[in-house]
């Protein structure tokens, strides 16, 4: 009964082991893939929802895009972006980083962060390598 049990978690524990790593190799079928860990990050709505006049919103939009734009110049954030609906999702990033606490240095320095008007949500997440959108 015992080996049974563990002959069933054998899969989840390769699986398990594999994820520990930044990279690695999947075969599905005839294909390999090149998987790599990223880090999706979830904008939300933060706790500061005062309204702001419009020139400090310009303000702190053009800042905040700033320190968006360096981060992907430096290969940093490799997708980004915001939802088109209303909702407390804002929007999402996806940083090439190698640890979650190097994303949430970044994300500290955000002034939408700093100023509570975005909250965030950091997940790792798994994507073939050489992917791109259409």
């Amino acid at each position: 009964m015992q080996a049974r049990y563990i002959l069933a978690l054998l899969p989840l524990l390769l699986c398990t082991s594999l994820f520990a790593q930044r990279t690695f190799d999947v075969t599905i079928a005839d294909s390999t893939y090149h998987m790599k860990q990223y880090w999706f990050v979830l904008y939300t709505t933060g706790p500061d929802t005062t309204k702001l006049d419009s020139t400090a919103s310009a303000e702190l939009l053009k800042a905040h895009l700033a320190h968006q734009d360096e981060q992907g110049k430096r290969g940093l954030i490799v997708m980004a972006g915001p939802f088109g609906d209303k909702s407390d999702w804002r929007g999402l990033l996806l940083y090439d980083c190698e640890t979650r606490d190097e994303v949430e240095g970044y994300l500290r320095q955000d002034p939408f962060v700093k100023r509570g008007k975005l909250a965030y949500a950091i997940h790792p997440w798994y994507g073939a390598v050489g992917t791109k959108l259409k």
